[in-house]
């Protein structure tokens, strides 16, 4: 063997491992971009739920789906929506129930209130406000989601993906001919 062919030979685990982060990196920006520009899917959006407040039908973790562009003559009371309100002097996106629809000469007013509380919500809002309609909920991959969304969370992903590649290329690598024959 020559100093060339053991330097290759050397190189060729460091090449593999950058193919396999280059291939992760193309894949989770061809779903970015996916999901931006395919008009299909952006007329959903997803949101984390952080808080306790429609437990026990969405919890704290789920992710819920929301249809975009939803008009208020759709909207009937008791139906889930998510919309912009303003909480401790932050702008934040809120899912609730619809409590009231009032239409008045301005246009609609809409009243939402929590799961389990008794009394609605002390803002009203308007048809700019809302954002959609809810569809459905995935159970308790918000929290993942958020850690994935971190940047010591997409390093950690990152850091994993390459072990893995490693630990399956050292358990699963093919082993060299016998018998003293080489390709080549």
């Amino acid at each position: 063997m020559t100093k060339k062919d053991a330097q290759t030979k050397k190189a060729g685990p460091v090449k593999r491992t950058l193919n396999v982060v280059i291939i992760v990196f193309l894949i989770y920006f061809g779903v970015v971009l996916l999901f931006e520009n395919v008009s299909f899917l952006n007329r959903y959006e997803h949101y984390v739920i952080v808080s306790g407040s429609m437990e026990p039908t969405i919890d704290a973790g789920d992710v819920v789906f929301i249809k975009k562009s939803v008009s208020v003559d759709e909207l009937e009371e008791g139906d889930i929506i998510a919309f912009d309100a303003v909480v401790n002097n932050q702008d934040i996106v809120v899912v609730h129930y619809v409590y009231a629809i009032n239409e008045n000469p301005e246009g609609y007013t809409i009243a939402t209130i929590a799961e389990d509380a008794e009394d609605p919500d002390d803002w009203i809002l308007t048809e700019d406000d809302i954002i959609g309609q809810y569809l459905f909920r995935l159970p308790r991959v918000g929290r993942f989601l958020l850690f994935a969304q971190s940047t010591t969370g997409r390093i950690v992903i990152i850091i994993d993906i390459i072990l893995i590649y490693l630990i399956y290329r050292m358990f699963f690598k093919k082993s060299p001919k016998k018998g003293g024959e080489a390709d080549g």
